[in-house]
């Protein structure tokens, strides 16, 4: 993002830096097993918040192509890309949520741990 937005673009790059170096921090003190699917949401969050970023930088360049003052694009920029970083994260947050509540996860007439599947040992 340096490349395209300049100054901006690096500061947003330095917090993904930190927004990445405290995920994995917060992961290793609270032991946590980085398995496949938990990869996968690291990267996921790492993705939604460089788009935030982008759609944020881009309403901004926006406002400031219209003429405004460098303080009020920025407040306008991220005033209209509000609504959608949000949609975009409850979009995220909802649809795992309703599969995690509505899939079977465990039968207790299998012989095996979880439905269909027996646990490495």
């Amino acid at each position: 993002m340096g490349a395209v937005y300049r100054l901006p673009g690096v500061l947003a790059d330095i917090a993904l830096i930190v927004y990445v170096v405290a995920l994995l921090a917060l992961l290793s003190v609270a032991h946590a097993v980085l398995t496949l699917p938990g990869i996968a949401g690291f990267v996921l969050s790492i993705g939604m918040a460089v788009d935030a970023n982008v759609l944020i930088f881009e309403r901004i360049k926006e406002e400031l192509w219209s003429g405004k003052s460098l303080r009020s694009a920025t407040k306008i920029g991220f005033a209209r890309a509000f609504s959608s970083v949000f949609d975009s994260h409850f979009t995220t947050i909802v649809a795992p949520a309703s599969s995690f509540c509505s899939a079977p996860v465990r039968s207790k007439d299998s012989p095996t741990r979880y439905s269909g599947v027996r646990p490495f040992r």
